[in-house]
């Protein structure tokens, strides 16, 4: 091996697969990265046998190679280095590095005991631009769950049984919050014949590590991103990199049980305001539930956003609100909590703030939705006029 690529697109593809990499005692070649001359440049991967990176940087290829070198310390090395040309060069198993000055030598391991990437030879399934595709994934990344007593819970769902009509649906829950988001796609960037080959596979669970080093390694411009499904893996292509990830086994709950398809109360407040006072209410909040209390005046267009702790003492932030009452609630059980709610001074429910923020964040508006259904049952946060993503929390019970 023998090549001159630039100190910029060598340190970005190191931050990119990189981050793949961890401590691993089991197998001690999974620490390093694979360097791969390939296509007149280098391909540098990495793989922790459940998710693989790999990113392709051009450069003068002279003499054709591979090797695997540790990840930490040729990170680090390059890093470090000033811009400019670096140079590689390997004999045996020893990595030669030069660049304005610098000189290193690192040892490797050969490449022939570094685990086979996985591949899906298949055609795209959908395209999308990669920052409408990370845009969506930031707003349901907050609600998976992290514990592992239930696995399919732990990664998002991509439920493509609509995705003909040019719809795929992003979801995530820990069972206190979901968040759910809905993506348009041009029907000219979904591939039939690859949904033939895909077969009777209505949705795909996606790990959530998968989903975290996704949003991060899009970039912000707008760029193409492939996706390629297989029955046990999934692919994203963009731009110079490609990420493969193993899919988690099992059956997602009927998640749609859960959002309401009506409400008691609907208010409708300015997203920043509402935010900041919950930051300031959180100060003041039990640190064992971080609870807070949205108090809904029935006399006056406000919300008051409260918290209190003996140890700490008592906070009040009252914002402008539009506050609406839903007449086409139906039912003895449902009218009779509506007449109650109509008829006193305040409505009230109490939440953790931690969810109610994360809910907040992800909303692309000025203006935010409460629609609200009592005190125990599940409240949907969502921007007025855009239902391509809902926010589901569950209140805690006073």
């Amino acid at each position: 091996m023998k090549l001159t690529c630039t100190q910029e697109n060598l340190n970005k593809a190191l931050n990119i697969v990189g981050k793949v990499v961890n401590k691993n005692t089991t197998l001690p070649i999974l620490n390093n990265i694979l360097l791969k001359t390939e296509k007149k440049g280098l391909k540098l991967s990495s793989t922790n046998l459940e998710l693989g990176v790999s990113h392709w940087i051009g450069g003068k290829v002279e003499e054709e190679g591979e090797i695997t070198i540790p990840t930490k310390l040729f990170a680090n090395f390059i890093s470090n280095l000033p811009s400019g040309n670096v140079e590689i060069r390997l004999r045996e198993d020893m990595l030669s590095v030069k660049c304005n000055g610098y000189k290193t030598n690192i040892k490797g391991m050969s490449a022939k005991e570094y685990p086979l990437m996985p591949k899906i030879d298949a055609e795209p399934i959908f395209k999308i631009a990669s920052l409408e595709f990370k845009n969506a994934l930031g707003q349901v990344l907050p609600a998976v769950s992290s514990s592992e007593s239930r696995m399919e819970l732990t990664g998002v769902l991509m439920d493509i049984s609509e995705i003909k009509k040019g719809k795929i649906v992003l979801v995530a829950t820990d069972s206190y919050r979901l968040a759910e988001r809905t993506i348009i796609l041009d029907k000219k960037d979904v591939s039939d014949d690859a949904l033939k080959t895909l077969g009777d596979v209505g949705s795909v669970i996606i790990p959530k590590n998968t989903i975290q080093e996704l949003a991060r390694d899009l970039d912000d411009e707008e760029e193409v991103l492939e996706v390629m499904i297989s029955e046990k893996q999934i692919l994203f292509n963009f731009g110079r990199s490609s990420m493969i990830s193993r899919l988690i086994e099992g059956k997602y709950p009927d998640y749609k049980q859960v959002i309401p398809e009506t409400y008691l109360v609907k208010t409708e407040v300015n997203t920043k305001e509402l935010l900041n006072a919950i930051r300031v209410a959180s100060l003041f909040a039990n640190t064992s539930s971080n609870s807070i209390e949205l108090k809904i005046s029935t006399t006056a267009d406000n919300v008051e956003v409260s918290a209190e702790t003996s140890e700490v003492g008592s906070n009040t932030t009252r914002i402008a609100s539009e506050i609406n009452f839903n007449p086409s609630r139906e039912g003895k059980e449902k009218r009779a909590e509506q007449d109650k709610v109509q008829g006193g001074d305040n409505f009230s429910v109490v939440y953790n703030y931690r969810y109610l923020l994360d809910g907040l964040n992800s909303i692309n508006g000025e203006k935010a939705d409460l629609k609200i259904n009592g005190e125990s049952a599940p409240t949907v946060l969502s921007s007025p006029g855009k239902e391509s993503f809902i926010y589901v929390i569950m209140p805690i019970r006073s």
